[in-house]
């Protein structure tokens, strides 16, 4: 497996935050634990990807990796009380609905109307 462009993103803007602002430790316990909490779930998630991938084809793979904007908005409201603003939800809306539209042509439409030339 090669690594996507947004895990290429996500440490990209790692390097770029922490050298804007400098390394920082939260202040309290609390933030610390869902800090410690948040970094062994993703790692259990990448695991679980990374042996699913092994298992079924990259398409559903795909549509299951980038369901976690949705999620993660959810945990948002639910939990922190935070509403995203417009803009957030309408790019988790684009990025959703992509993935979902290129997830449908790879495993429905090209399935159904292979064209030979």
């Amino acid at each position: 497996n090669h690594p996507s462009w947004a895990d290429f993103s996500r440490h990209f803007e790692a390097v770029v935050s922490t050298q804007s602002t400098g390394f920082v430790l939260p202040n309290c316990n609390q933030d610390r634990l869902i800090l410690c909490f948040g970094g062994l779930g993703m790692f259990l998630c990448l695991v679980c990807l990374n042996r699913g991938l092994t298992l079924e084809k990259s398409g559903p793979g795909t549509l299951v990796r980038n369901l976690d904007i949705p999620i993660a908005y959810g945990i948002q409201v639910i939990v922190f009380g935070r509403v995203p603003d417009v803009l957030s939800i309408l790019g988790g809306l684009l990025v959703v609905s992509s993935v979902v539209l290129v997830t449908v042509n790879k495993l429905f439409i090209e399935k159904c109307f292979k064209f030979e030339i």
